[in-house]
């Protein structure tokens, strides 16, 4: 289901997130309770639900209710999306021409860096880049911040992937590499999120999911964004 439409611009907590993701997961069984039914089940107050739906511009949990319901469902649908997933060369073209610019004009290496499933994407562009001699080096949240700090000089490009745009890690090092002037390259499905703010090169992936920071509901993000690394690989090495 794609929420951006409500929840673009709006900043939400943890348990307002949840709330929504439980609302966005259920609202198919919620016909017929009441909104105190519905609390318990979400395990939160009916005043909660109603000063998150004002928040979102609804005049109350019932209007909020309504569009959930309204808004068309992505089930099954993994396949379909990936395969028609269509790439704006054009677009993409002077995107990749800035990535190629910065590394064949330095002789630095490419640092990627990403969370949680994010990572194993990282792992995958980095090998891909590798295997076409492009140095690269990926690090996640569990190496040291000394990876980045220390070799901050030898850095061409700092890659991140956020699905949120929003993960406090990657932001910090997008951050630190902003201050040192290193490039931020950023694979989002929120651009206009805080990394996206920071980032000089931005490629947006479109995002069903945007409020299931845990992973655990459907989203054609990763599955396009293999597609997109293997486009952007093949031209950057032309």
């Amino acid at each position: 289901m794609d929420l951006d439409l409500i929840t673009k611009g709006k900043i939400l907590s943890s348990n307002e997130l949840n709330i929504l993701t439980y609302l966005v997961s259920n609202i198919d069984n919620l016909d017929n309770l009441s909104l105190k039914e519905i609390s318990k089940q979400a395990f939160t107050s009916p005043a909660t639900i109603v000063r998150l739906a004002q928040k979102l511009e609804f005049s109350g949990s019932q209007e909020l209710f309504y569009y959930l319901k309204s808004r068309p469902t992505t089930h099954n649908k993994i396949v379909n999306d990936v395969l028609d997933f269509q790439m704006n060369t054009e677009e993409l073209e002077p995107l990749i021409q800035e990535m190629k610019n910065i590394y064949f004009q330095s002789n630095k290496f490419i640092m990627i860096y990403a969370n949680g499933f994010s990572s194993i994407l990282a792992d995958y562009l980095q090998k891909k880049l590798l295997v076409n001699g492009i140095k690269t080096l990926a690090v996640n949240a569990t190496d040291s911040s000394g990876v980045l700090e220390n070799n901050v000089d030898d850095i061409c490009m700092f890659i991140s992937i956020s699905k949120s745009g929003e993960t406090q890690k990657v932001f910090e090092k997008m951050k630190y590499c902003h201050l040192k002037h290193v490039p931020n390259i950023l694979f989002t499905g929120n651009p206009t999120s805080r990394c996206g703010l920071i980032s000089d090169v931005t490629f947006e992936v479109s995002d069903e999911s945007p409020l299931d920071r845990q992973n655990i509901h459907y989203t054609s993000f990763f599955g396009k964004l293999i597609l997109l690394f293997e486009f952007i690989v093949q031209e950057f090495v032309k």
